[in-house]
């Protein structure tokens, strides 16, 4: 996972190992941001407080938004987003520049035989794109004090709840945020980048066939 230390509105803090699973925590917490952690031996860096317990964390694995690498990195930079540390604070200008440019394209993407699409995500003078802080980090925003599972006993659907909140000034978040299983995340990625929410954009599949249990491992039945 990727976060910015600055910005965002809240500290991320894992909360589960190779889940993906992180909290959020207000500003002042004491709390450090950190990525999906397990001990490996004596290099620097991890949170203050595990250090002092005598134990240094470091990086195993990253999860974020689906599509970002695909649509919104130009291909020649790809591996310099993909080298960056989770938690760089600097993120070199070139990045953000291409991924900026993707963003105010795809904001004018052609839909059907309309011709391009209106903007949506107008950049102000001198400003960035309102969804740069967002996707240049690409963390999943959760927050394990609200539920996942909605009033009929399925998933909620919780994709960018927390994200509309923090990043883009929405509505009070009230589920978990993050991705759950079987929620159609690329269909709302592409919504969210191409019309804002004003007009459904999809990529022609709608879901799984059977909907996912909400019990570990949460795996379905056969077809």
């Amino acid at each position: 996972m990727r976060a910015m230390r600055a910005g965002l509105g809240l500290v991320v803090l894992a909360a589960g190992l190779g889940l993906g699973l992180v909290a959020c925590r207000p500003p002042g917490s004491g709390q450090q941001p950190v990525d999906i952690y397990v001990p490996v031996g004596n290099d620097a860096g991890g949170d203050a407080s595990v250090q002092e317990a005598g134990l240094v964390l470091g990086p195993i694995d990253r999860d974020g938004h689906p599509l970002v690498t695909v649509l919104l990195v130009p291909g020649a930079l790809q591996d310099e987003y993909n080298a960056q540390s989770s938690f760089e604070p600097n993120v070199p200008r070139v990045l953000q520049d291409g991924l900026e440019a993707r963003l105010v394209a795809l904001d004018t993407l052609a839909l059907g035989d309309g011709g391009a699409d209106m903007v949506d995500w107008p950049v102000p003078d001198g400003g960035m794109h309102p969804l740069l802080p967002m996707f240049v980090s690409d963390v999943l925003l959760v927050d394990t004090a609200k539920s996942c599972t909605s009033a009929d006993g399925g998933f909620a659907e919780s994709y960018l709840d927390v994200e509309r909140e923090i990043l883009l000034a929405g509505p009070a978040h009230t589920t978990c945020g993050g991705r759950t299983p079987g929620e159609d995340v690329v269909d709302e990625t592409l919504t969210l980048l191409v019309t804002r929410g004003r007009a459904p954009v999809t990529e022609g599949v709608s879901g799984p066939s059977k909907a996912a249990t909400t019990g570990f491992p949460y795996l379905a039945g056969p077809n």
